[in-house]
C-alpha cells in the first residue's frame, strides 16, 4: 500500500499518466476539464511563488547576472529557436500564434523544485524564475503585438490573463507567507503541484488528442520543433556552458532555464483567445518538456559524483 501511494506521488509518473490518458480518453473528458484549466494554473503559480521569499524577490536587484542570463536564455535562445522553426516549418495561421505564444511566456515553475532536485544552483533559479515571470508582464503582450498583430486579439485580454496568471499568484503568495499559513499547505504543496499539472496536461493534450492520430503531416514538423527546443537544445546547452567552464551546479540551472517552457500557461492564453488547435503545439512540445526533464534526472543524478564535470 505504501508503494502504491508513493507512485502517485512521483512526478514523472503523474506526467507520464497525464500524457496516456490525454491520447487514449481523448476530447470528452478533456471537454470537462477545460474550464478549471486557468484556475488549476493559478493554484500552480502560487504554489511556485510560495518558495521565493519577499527577501529574494528584492535581491533581483543586486544580481543582474542571474537575472540577464535567465531572461536571455528564456526569450532570446529557446524563444528565437522556437520562432525561426515555427517560421521554417509551420504555414498554419493557428499553429503559428500558438508558436508565437509559447516563444512569449516564460520557463515552467518546476525549474526551481527541478533545479534543487537535481542538485542546481537553487538561489540562480529563483532570481531567473522571479525576473523572467515579472518581465512576462510587459514581454508577452508586446511579442503577441509584434508577431500577430494586434487585429488578431485583444491586447488588453492578453495583459488581464498574464495579470491573472503571473501577477495575482505573486500576490497571493505573499499573503500567505505574511499570514503564516504556509507551514500548513507545504506538506501538500508537491501533491497539490504535481496532479494540478496532471490537470493541465492532460487537458492540452486531450483537447488536440485527433491529431496526434490523424494529422501526420502536422505532427511530424510539431515532433521535429518539441525535440530540438527540449532534448537537442539541452545538449548543446550543456556542451557549449561546459565550454565557457560554468560550474555544474549553475549549468543545471542555465539548461533548465533555456529548455523549458510554461506549457500549461501558453495553453490557458491560447485557449481563451483563439481555437483548440492553437494549444496543439504547446501539448506536442509539453510532451517532449516532459521527457527532458526525466533526460536530465538521469543525466545529472549519473554524473553527480564527478566533480570535473
Amino acid at each position: 500500500m505504501k508503494s502504491f501511494v508513493s507512485v502517485l506521488n512521483n512526478r514523472n509518473f503523474i506526467l507520464i499518466l497525464a500524457v496516456v490518458l490525454g491520447l487514449s480518453i481523448g476530447k470528452s473528458v478533456a471537454n470537462w476539464t477545460s474550464p478549471f484549466l486557468i484556475p488549476f494554473l493559478i493554484v500552480v503559480m502560487t504554489l511556485a511563488a510560495m518558495n521565493v521569499t519577499s527577501r529574494e524577490f528584492v535581491s533581483v536587484k543586486n544580481l543582474p547576472y542571474a537575472a540577464g542570463i535567465s531572461v536571455l536564455l528564456n526569450y532570446l535562445v529557446i524563444g528565437g529557436i522556437i520562432l525561426l522553426l515555427a517560421w521554417w516549418l509551420v504555414r498554419e495561421e493557428d499553429l503559428w500564434a500558438g508558436f508565437v505564444v509559447l516563444a512569449a511566456v516564460p520557463p515552467a515553475v518546476g525549474v526551481v523544485p527541478f533545479s534543487y532536485v537535481l542538485g542546481g544552483n537553487t538561489l540562480f533559479s529563483i532570481i531567473g524564475l522571479t525576473t523572467t515571470y515579472l518581465s512576462a508582464l510587459l514581454i508577452m503582450p508586446v511579442m503577441m503585438t509584434l508577431f500577430l498583430g494586434a487585429g488578431l486579439f485583444d491586447p488588453l485580454q492578453v495583459i488581464v490573463l498574464v495579470a491573472e496568471l503571473v501577477l495575482l499568484p505573486i500576490i497571493i503568495s505573499r499573503v500567505i507567507l505574511a499570514l503564516n499559513l504556509a507551514k500548513h499547505i507545504q506538506r501538500w504543496q508537491g501533491i497539490i503541484t504535481n496532479w494540478s499539472f496532471f490537470i493541465v496536461i492532460f487537458t492540452i493534450i486531450g483537447l488536440n488528442r485527433e491529431v496526434f492520430f490523424n494529422d501526420f503531416n502536422i505532427l511530424i514538423r510539431l515532433i521535429a520543433i518539441g525535440i530540438s527546443i527540449s532534448l537537442v537544445l539541452g545538449m548543446a546547452l550543456d556542451l557549449i556552458l561546459k565550454a565557457f567552464r560554468i560550474n555544474r551546479e549553475t549549468r543545471i540551472s542555465m539548461i533548465l532555464m533555456g529548455t523549458t517552457k510554461n506549457y500549461g500557461l501558453a495553453s490557458g492564453i491560447l485557449l481563451a483567445l483563439f481555437d483548440e488547435r492553437a494549444a496543439l503545439p504547446a501539448s506536442v512540445c509539453a510532451i517532449f518538456g516532459v521527457i527532458n526533464v526525466i533526460w536530465l534526472s538521469f543525466r545529472f543524478r549519473i554524473t553527480s559524483n564527478n566533480t570535473n564535470l
